[in-house]
């Protein structure tokens, strides 16, 4: 029997009968990551009994993206750009952090997961790169784009990231319009784009976690997805 994977997701509303109902949904290629391994994809929707929330069962977890992230959470007030907010989820996949941390359960964190992590960390983000002045490099691409390579991202040689992936300069795709403010705590910060927006980040308290902040499930056949994935399977 193969390993089984957890990975959390959020809510959208969809026509079906008996009309348009929210719905919990992924990303495919989650599963097609694990499935290539021999290991099951385990849908981890929002959850309304937080203190129930145990994912020691889980032999790794996914924590995804999605939208923005309450700032209330970091301790701000919220930005007109900030949008898309789910309360529900923001307090799911912190419970989810918190159990993954208790029983040492492997964890990537990916785009709003690898934001969360660091918000769960004690850090702050970026409400919005531009306003932010982050002008060099157009990081918030549109979902057409999400197959393509569009930045470099430099990989620090002392890291897990590098551990990983083995390379130093890489690739990647790019849907996002926050990042990582004020880094938190027992976090290394492991990859930077070339404008200095943050793009990885380990945690060093002995818990396996990482965080990315591009998509490496929308580009299952690049090198970089695959180790990523190869790691989170193993």
């Amino acid at each position: 029997m193969g390993k089984l994977i957890g990975i959390s997701t959020g809510l959208k509303n969809v026509d079906m009968a008996p009309g348009n109902i929210p719905c919990v949904v992924i990303n495919s290629d989650f599963v097609k990551a694990c499935n290539k391994y021999g290991n099951t994809a385990v849908i981890f929707g929002p959850q309304e009994n937080l203190e129930m929330i145990d994912v020691s069962k889980f032999d790794a977890i996914v924590i995804s993206g999605g939208g923005d992230i309450n700032p209330n959470i970091y301790g701000e007030e919220k930005l007109e750009k900030t949008i898309r907010i789910s309360d529900n989820r923001d307090s799911t996949e912190l419970a989810m952090f918190k159990s993954a941390e208790e029983h040492n359960v492997k964890t990537l964190a990916i785009c709003r997961g690898h934001q969360l992590l660091n918000v769960y960390k004690g850090g702050t983000l970026h409400q919005d790169l531009k306003d932010s002045g982050f002008s060099q490099i157009d990081h918030d691409k549109p979902f057409d784009d999400a197959r393509s390579h569009v930045h470099d991202v430099n990989i620090e040689s002392n890291s897990k990231l590098y551990n990983i992936i083995q390379e130093n300069e890489i690739q990647v795709n790019s849907i996002h319009h926050q990042a990582i403010n004020k880094i938190g705590n027992d976090l290394q910060i492991t990859a930077k784009s070339s404008d200095g927006v943050i793009e990885g980040v380990a945690v060093t308290n002995g818990w396996n976690a990482i965080g990315v902040q591009w998509h490496p499930e929308n580009m299952l056949e690049d090198n970089v997805s695959i180790k990523l994935f190869e790691w989170l399977n193993s």
